[in-house]
């Protein structure tokens, strides 16, 4: 299971219709419901700013998991190793995003920068603490820990059943919705074709191969190598869901 909080930023499709991501009667500055980020924000002072270049890691499978993780600028990639070197990357993490909390005392899988990032840096016994006072953080937690969960069915649905076209079509999907991309703009594409082989268990040379298909369906154009524009939103929602 992914352990980014990508859905404290921007619930997926399935949590907007079935849950909230803070106490349905709990409201912040002018009525708005109160978010993991904002509980973040009264943890600034136990804060510390960090930054890491392309590739570098920012801990390691297996290093104690003392620390949650707001992720103001860049990309991470997650990732899993096997004994013989291959790797699968379990998500990414975005700009945005909050990565960290974790019913174990160990990280599950190494995050690696896979572009230049800049983090903040919260102690995890201090948020603990916080929550355990604050039924209204231990809600945003659940509902968090209820998006990882169908997040990672999906993704099994994704691995278990789709073609390669399909997959693709499928993760590019997900990214748009992460970002709050708009039909016709270009999304960024920060992780190459090999990190998105790793994450859909295909090689690089299909993955390339998918996205030229895409191409030719007039689904997307490719104005250069990480950035594509979604012409087709539909179309690739068709290949999403026809398994």
């Amino acid at each position: 299971m992914s352990i980014s909080l990508s859905a404290a930023r921007n619930p997926s499709p399935a949590l907007r219709n079935g849950f909230s991501l803070a106490q349905p009667h709990s409201s912040h500055v002018y009525g708005e419901p109160r978010t993991l980020n904002d509980h973040l924000r009264s943890l600034r002072q136990y804060g510390s700013r960090l930054h890491y270049r392309r590739n570098e890691t920012v801990f390691a499978e297996g290093e104690p998991a003392d620390s949650v993780y707001k992720v103001i600028n860049g990309t991470l990639r997650l990732c899993r190793f096997l004994a013989d070197g291959r790797r699968h990357i379990t998500d990414f993490v975005l700009s945005g995003d909050i990565m960290g909390f974790l019913e174990c005392a160990d990280q599950p899988a190494t995050a690696e920068a896979v572009t230049d990032v800049t983090l903040m840096s919260y102690p995890r016994g201090c948020f603990d603490r916080l929550a355990a006072s604050n039924p209204e953080i231990r809600a945003c937690v659940l509902c968090h820990l209820s998006a990882n969960l169908l997040e990672a069915q999906h993704q099994l649905l994704v691995m278990g059943c789709q073609s390669a076209k399909e997959r693709v079509a499928s993760f590019l999907l997900r990214l748009a919705e992460r970002t709050d991309l708009q039909p016709g703009e270009r999304l960024d594409l920060p992780m190459g074709r090999q990190d998105i082989g790793d994450h859909l268990g295909l090689t690089t040379e299909t993955i390339c191969r998918a996205i030229s298909m895409l191409k030719s369906d007039g689904a997307l154009s490719v104005p250069s190598p990480h950035e594509l524009v979604l012409k087709d939103l539909r179309a690739l929602r068709a290949l999403a869901t026809e398994s």
